[in-house]
């Protein structure tokens, strides 16, 4: 019976310890359950709720579970403002941005680089950047990136010239592209390097002269008939130095934009005429006549630059115009805009020439510009008068037809025009 009882007791045991067992299995699973419900909704971006041992003896790894779970929590909530942050930054760049991976694919790209490329993000996202860039001189630049390298490289198509700085990224092998769109820089640069290669030559030519008869004078012996001319050639020399340099303050002013313009009510009729009357003695003095037709037309913008136009306008006319022709300022409407016109009978300009006419210094008769004396820079003045007042300034000529400056103003009602 001793033996019987003994095992009877050890099977009663061994049953009890296993529900004991059982037991605290399905506890440990709960809490196993609980921290797993915790970081699910880590994972998913909803704060956690703090996790709870139901059962006592785990208080001290709960308090370190739930701390952890915070760090964690609280780490991931400043990587994604961090993220909010950096797509707020680069969206608003004026510069293109792309992030290249280490396979050479975009994983990033703002939208002024989808602009500057002219892709859409969804569909270059993830492929190989020659799908985006179409510029294989990267593939040689990206290898030097790899190597550690900050490189730039240039794309130039179709006028345009695109500068593309390319930096490592450090510890993802992946590289920084931060593209710039320079195309209007390097016009300018060269509109520059133009206007003063231009403004040289514009000024040499006087110097030279001025130095030249300056020596003759110093060094010979002239009768006084010669010195007199000498003279006289030093004046005009001088007066067109004193022309070229106030027209080139004139138009630095003008394209600085320091002096804003006025805006009044204008008869555009009544300003013709007057500077047809101011004018016609500088006319007739070459043989040219000058008048005014048209009817009534009024705009809103400012008097003076509007005359410095026609005055431009009518001085490049008259130059041009054989002794006996005939210059004309046409005054109008054409719909609801309002309209001056300055025709001429001269040699007209050639089609090739046309667009390049509001140039600086540019002549379509080189053979007649110490005849005409002027500085060049007259049209192109009386252009960005026009723009600076919201105006509209057009050329059309043929050869041996003359040619036609017409000055598009935006209109006033027919009713202020009574």
């Amino acid at each position: 019976m001793t033996a019987i009882a003994w095992l009877i007791g050890a099977a009663v045991g061994v049953l009890a310890g296993l529900g004991i067992a059982a037991v605290f299995r399905r506890r440990a699973l709960r809490d196993f359950d609980h921290a797993l419900e915790a970081l699910a909704a880590l994972a998913a971006g909803r704060t956690p709720e703090r996790f709870y041992a139901p059962y006592g003896g785990l208080a001290e790894r709960e308090q370190a579970f739930n701390q952890a779970l915070q760090e964690i929590a609280d780490r991931l909530a400043a990587l994604e403002l961090d993220r909010v942050r950096f797509l707020a930054i680069v969206g608003n760049l004026r510069s293109g941005v792309v992030l290249l991976d280490s396979r050479r694919r975009v994983q990033v790209i703002n939208p002024a680089a989808e602009r500057i490329f002219g892709v859409w993000a969804p569909e270059v996202e993830q492929t190989y950047h020659l799908a985006m860039t179409h510029t294989y001189a990267l593939e040689s630049a990206l290898d030097r990136v790899e190597r550690g390298e900050v490189v730039q490289a240039e794309r130039r198509e179709g006028g345009r010239v695109l500068q593309i700085d390319l930096a490592p990224v450090p510890g993802t092998g992946g590289t920084l592209l931060v593209v710039h769109d320079v195309s209007e820089e390097r016009r300018l640069l060269e509109v520059r390097s133009q206007f003063v290669a231009n403004v040289s030559h514009e000024l040499r030519t006087p110097l030279t002269v001025l130095g030249g008869f300056a020596e003759t004078l110093l060094e010979e012996d002239v009768d006084e008939g010669h010195r007199r001319r000498f003279l006289r050639h030093i004046a005009e020399e001088t007066r067109r130095l004193s022309l070229l340099v106030d027209d080139l303050l004139r138009l630095a002013a003008i394209e600085s934009g320091r002096e804003r313009p006025e805006r009044q009510e204008l008869d555009l009729l009544e300003i013709a005429r007057a500077v047809a009357e101011r004018y016609g003695a500088e006319a007739a003095s070459r043989g040219v006549a000058l008048g005014v037709e048209g009817g009534a037309a009024r705009t809103v913008s400012d008097r003076d630059r509007i005359e410095a136009i026609l005055i431009s306008l009518i001085d490049n006319a008259v130059k041009y115009t054989q002794v006996g022709g005939h210059v004309t300022v046409l005054v109008g409407r054409s719909g609801p805009a309002a309209e001056l016109t300055v025709q001429d009978d001269g040699p007209g300009i050639p089609a090739a020439d046309l667009p390049h006419i509001f140039e600086r210094f540019y002549r379509v008769d080189r053979s007649r510009q110490r005849a005409t004396g002027g500085s060049g820079l007259g049209l192109a003045i009386a252009r960005h008068l026009a723009l600076s007042i919201g105006a509209e300034l057009h050329v059309e000529s043929e050869v041996g037809q003359g040619s036609r400056f017409r000055l598009r103003l935006p209109g006033m009602d027919a009713s202020a025009d009574a």
